[in-house]
């Protein structure tokens, strides 16, 4: 969510002034990594990342659940996909991918722009999930950073700009970016570096063009369609400074998945953007509670 701030009040200004790897079948555009045993968990990351962003996470859960971590097409080094609605392929692909697959009722977690992903595929086949996590992530990302009110047709038009942008970033602005943006997403700069590589590798057509799909794209009145359970983890703290609250951000979460039938939120109070990293413990024990219901 930290980067949606960043990407607003950047449009703003500008509109003013080792596991065992399987690689993915060719009918696929993402890479997969394969690990554990047990049933399915799919693990999707956020913008600029690769499957790795969930190293700890798997191996917290490998010994109970074969977990299936995703780099997206153009992220981190693998080839982009040629489609004018790159999300909207993947999540369709995803879906064919737990078919051909034989995956009974999976487990979904996803980070940032992977949280929508993995609503989006809830919302394609709602009866093929067996549970969604949302990490610092909801149906409508623009409006979690600038308020629910605001209108499709603004947040697109916002994301227009930051396409442009983007897409046009030479390496070493975007580099200059992510070092700019990583220490307000993440605490420890081990990580840090990590994914700054992973944003090196990235294609930046492919990062305009997925943020231009989130700033276009409503998924809140598809919730209801939703049957499984959904645990929502959100952070607030590191955005304070845009006036954010405890309170105030549990609203916006609120509001965003009031459609959907089995809803948990629960937002932790000192992780930033990537809680996967900054609170593995809390985020672990949120999920591990969740998970055996």
């Amino acid at each position: 969510m930290r980067l949606l701030y960043a990407a607003a009040f950047m449009a703003l200004v500008v509109l003013v002034a080792m596991p065992h790897t399987a690689k993915a079948q060719s009918s696929f555009s993402f890479f997969v990594q394969k690990e554990g045993h047990g049933p399915a968990m799919i693990l999707l990351p956020g913008l600029y990342s690769s499957g790795d962003v969930w190293k700890e996470t798997v191996a917290h859960f490998k010994n109970r659940y074969t977990c299936y971590s995703l780099t997206l097409p153009g992220f981190a080094g693998q080839p982009p996909l040629a489609s004018d609605t790159i999300l909207s392929a993947v999540a369709a692909q995803i879906v064919r991918f737990i078919q051909q697959n034989g995956l009974q009722k999976p487990v979904i977690v996803g980070h940032s722009l992977g949280g929508w992903l993995a609503l989006k595929v809830a919302t394609l086949q709602p009866n093929i999930l067996g549970g969604v996590v949302c990490v610092s992530s909801g149906p409508f990302l623009p409006g979690l950073a600038m308020g629910n009110d605001i209108s499709l047709d603004s947040t697109r038009s916002i994301g227009v700009i930051i396409k442009r942008y983007m897409s046009a970033s030479t390496p070493e602005q975007t580099r200059q970016s992510q070092q700019q943006q990583l220490p307000t997403m993440m605490r420890d700069s081990i990580h840090m570096a990590q994914v700054l590589d992973m944003a090196m590798r990235s294609d930046a057509a492919t990062q305009g063009e997925v943020m231009y799909e989130l700033f276009s794209s409503d998924l809140r009145p598809e919730m209801h369609k939703i049957t499984c359970p959904i645990l929502v983890l959100g952070d607030w703290a590191s955005y304070k400074s845009y006036g954010a609250t405890r309170e105030n951000v549990t609203e916006k979460y609120r509001q965003q998945f009031a459609g959907a039938p089995h809803v948990t939120i629960a937002l932790n109070d000192t992780s930033k953007h990537f809680i996967m990293y900054d609170e593995p413990v809390w985020m672990f024990g949120q999920m591990d509670k969740f998970l055996v219901r």
